[in-house]
């Protein structure tokens, strides 16, 4: 197997990843770029890929979400109107992880793992934001479902809440399954540092947001329950904010200790 390539971007990036993280290494490895560089913002080879999938899946899964209309029972008007919102973000969350995969992989060919199971206390209050965002979501889409006509509306936002958890825990459950990729005790912390990072960017609450946008483009939705989804979108978000402060402060615990064993070394 040819070994990964590692381009000057995904150094200089990941170099600007840790200085902004006040972790100063004495040596940029491979390993590090080639982990670190995408997810700061790198281009690795081949990535122009990836835009043409995600272009090509979103036009895809948008022509799809609409030719519900022709089935039976369903009215194409009252179908979710901001379902381009909900795809877009989506795509989002499929453009970071799929390319950050690819990369996590190829640096296990090539550097294979460190002895020991990963972290799992990287989780943290994490659960909270899925719980709001999809279970609350679900509770109001039945209840609309239920308790209305507006039927369509509740179903087809009840599909596209399945899709948001679909790909999230797709994410969450690559952070908790995939090995411990490191060479030595930096790239270690490092590893743990992703998993913090990676569920991060895997938080769901902005999938609440789109709601807000439904009665600016539409009126499939109920006017009487947009008290209720707004509140909701406004709990979902804000539950993440806080979700993500705490998070943020673990992930910045993690590094201060890759900077205490980097001066240990010194």
């Amino acid at each position: 197997m040819t070994a990964a390539v590692v381009t000057d971007a995904e150094r200089a990036a990941a170099g600007r990843w840790l200085v902004k993280h006040g972790v100063d290494v004495p040596t940029m490895t491979d390993l590090l770029a080639l982990r670190l560089g995408f997810r700061a913002g790198a281009r690795p080879p081949g990535s122009w890929r990836w835009i043409g999938v995600a272009v090509l899946g979103y036009v895809a899964a948008t022509t799809g979400f609409l030719s519900l209309a022709f089935l039976p029972g369903v009215h194409g008007a009252e179908l979710v109107d901001s379902s381009y919102v909900f795809f877009l973000l989506i795509d989002q969350h499929l453009g970071y992880w799929l390319p950050a995969r690819v990369r996590d992989r190829q640096a296990l060919a090539r550097f294979g793992t460190l002895g020991g199971p990963p972290r799992t206390e990287v989780i943290g209050w994490f659960l909270a934001v899925p719980l709001v965002t999809f279970g609350g979501g679900a509770a109001l889409a039945v209840t609309i479902f239920a308790t209305t006509p507006f039927r369509t509306y509740a179903g087809s936002w009840l599909l596209l809440l399945v899709l948001g958890a679909a790909v999230t825990a797709a994410m969450v459950t690559d952070v908790f399954r995939r090995p411990v990729i490191a060479e030595d005790a930096t790239s270690r912390a490092v590893d743990t540092a992703l998993r913090l990072h990676d569920l991060l960017v895997a938080m769901p609450g902005i999938y609440a947001v789109p709601v807000l946008v439904d009665p600016l483009v539409g009126h499939a939705q109920p006017p009487e329950w947009r008290p209720w989804l707004v509140g909701y979108a406004v709990l979902a978000v804000a539950t993440q904010v806080v979700v993500g402060v705490l998070q943020w402060r673990r992930l910045r615990a993690v590094l201060r200790g890759i900077r205490g064993e980097v001066r240990g070394r010194a």
